[in-house]
């Protein structure tokens, strides 16, 4: 994986599982122009649908709006986010 920037901010989102929920995340993303360095989605053994998402140099202000979207879906039961520092670029 190439992750390229100064930043590396991780969304971790918990659902119920529903076939919606992916494109309606993935779309908050799209509507402001931000793309996704690394996508995880998978069906947990309880019925949950647990999706991490990768992003790099991402605004802080833009981060609390996607959050915030994020959590505004219906079927999203919790959204983390982690904003790490990296310590040089990978190539």
């Amino acid at each position: 994986m190439v992750l390229r920037g100064k930043t590396r901010t991780r969304f971790s989102v918990q659902a119920q599982y529903d076939v919606n929920t992916l494109s309606r995340v993935l779309e908050l993303f799209t509507i402001r122009g931000l793309a996704c360095d690394n996508l995880h989605a998978a069906r947990t053994s309880d019925g949950l649908h647990w999706i991490e998402l990768d992003c790099s140099d991402i605004e802080d202000a833009h981060v609390s709006i996607v959050m915030n979207k994020i959590r505004q879906i219906i079927t999203v039961q919790s959204v983390r986010i982690e904003t790490t520092m990296l310590a040089a670029i990978a190539a």
